[in-house]
């Protein structure tokens, strides 16, 4: 049981993938295919282990010998084929639109920090019914440091004319955590199939919760 409750809170700021949604698949499958189309392979459980990181980091650790323009090239192949079949294999977290509601009709303001490229972050929250309910969606291509760094959270509190402060960083990955930290917000680690409690506990958030709907006893 969480035994917390965070005081002056004016906005919320959610990681999306493995915190309200699951395209974990989706991420995994397309990363596959963009290798397929070279002659080259991929453990998935590697790929799985890396959700959250920049697709450029992630072509450039899996095929470590491509030069910087070839990472580019698999980075745009694998954004062609995304954005078409995304929508397929991605889910969303089954209580998110009704916690996003709650706390949106509690007089929070919602935003959506993420290491995706904008276009497949509104299809989904699009797709999914949720789109209207964020005040903010900052991406990792639109700050000049991806997480770890605080750019993106900085940014999104700077877009909301707040404090960081007054945010609360909610998401499934340490880098989540060590970005709202950086930052001087609040941090809310949530326990996903791809990041685990004890790899949540090393980046030290202001709390863990096991399940989305805890936040209500934090907030």
């Amino acid at each position: 049981m969480v035994k917390l409750r965070l005081q002056n809170i004016k906005a919320v700021l959610f990681d999306l993938d493995g915190t309200l949604v699951d395209s974990s698949e989706a991420i995994i499958d397309t990363v596959e295919k963009v290798l397929e189309s070279k002659g080259l392979k991929c453990n998935r459980a590697d790929v799985a282990g890396m959700i959250g990181l920049p697709l450029e980091n992630i072509f450039g650790v899996l095929v470590p010998n491509l030069s910087k323009e070839e990472i580019w090239q698999l980075v745009y192949e694998y954004r062609e084929y995304y954005i078409v079949h995304h929508l397929e294999k991605t889910a969303i977290h089954p209580s998110a639109k009704m916690i996003l509601g709650e706390l949106k009709a509690r007089g929070f303001k919602l935003g959506i920090i993420t290491a995706k490229y904008r276009e497949p972050v509104t299809d989904v929250l699009a797709h999914f019914g949720i789109l209207e309910l964020f005040d903010v969606v900052v991406t990792g291509y639109e700050v000049k440091r991806h997480k770890p760094a605080p750019d993106i959270v900085l940014e999104a509190a700077k877009r909301l004319g707040i404090s960081p402060k007054q945010c609360v960083v909610v998401g499934d990955s340490p880098l989540d955590v060590q970005a709202g930290k950086q930052a001087g917000s609040f941090t809310i680690g949530v326990v996903s199939k791809t990041y685990v409690k004890k790899q949540l506990k090393s980046a030290k958030p202001t709390a863990i919760i096991e399940k989305l709907e805890a936040i209500r006893e934090i907030l």
